[in-house]
C-alpha cells in the first residue's frame, strides 16, 4: 500500500519546503496539503482508507480557524487514524507548548528552523524515522515450532 503524509500548514514557503523534502527523499510517498483547522477537521470526518494509507501526519499548532492541540486531540480520538503519528513543526520554543503537544498526543516536535536548508535536513531526518526506520514486521505466517 503506498504511504501518505498528510501536511496541515498554512505557510506556502513551509508547505513548499515539505513538499520538496519528500519528492527529493521519499519518491514513493505522496502528500496532501490541509491549510486550516476547520479544512482538516472535515477530512478527519470525512476520511475512509483507501489505495494509500495515511502514514504521518505533519501540522502546524498555530494554524487558522482551530488551534492545532485541538485539532490534535480529534485526531488522536479518531477511531482509524488514532494510531498515526503525528509530528508537530513549529517556530514556539516555548517549553510549554511543547510539553502540551507531547500530552495531546504528539510523537516528536521539530522546530521550524532560521534556514530552509536547517529546516529540510531537520524534517528528512524525522521523515527517515517515521516513514522507514520505526517500522514494525509483521509475520504473514506464524508456524508453531
Amino acid at each position: 500500500m503506498r504511504k501518505k503524509v498528510l501536511i496541515i500548514e498554512d505557510e506556502r514557503i513551509d508547505v513548499l519546503s515539505i513538499g520538496r523534502v519528500i519528492s527529493r527523499d521519499f519518491p514513493g510517498v505522496s502528500a496532501e496539503v490541509l491549510t486550516n483547522g476547520e479544512q482538516a477537521l472535515d477530512w478527519l470526518h470525512r476520511y475512509q482508507p483507501g489505495e494509500s494509507t495515511i502514514s504521518l501526519v505533519l501540522m502546524d499548532l498555530n494554524i487558522p480557524r482551530m488551534h492545532g492541540l485541538t485539532l490534535l486531540t480529534e485526531f488522536k480520538h479518531h477511531e482509524i487514524l488514532k494510531d498515526v503519528p503525528i509530528v508537530v513543526l513549529s517556530g514556539n520554543e516555548d517549553p510549554e507548548a511543547i510539553r502540551l503537544a507531547y500530552g495531546a498526543g504528539a510523537v516528536a516536535y521539530v522546530l521550524k528552523r532560521t534556514t530552509v536548508p536547517e529546516t529540510s535536513a531537520a524534517l528528512s531526518t524525522t521523515l527517515d524515522f517515521w516513514l522507514n526506520v520505526n517500522q514494525v514486521s509483521v509475520p504473514t505466517r506464524v508456524t508453531e515450532a
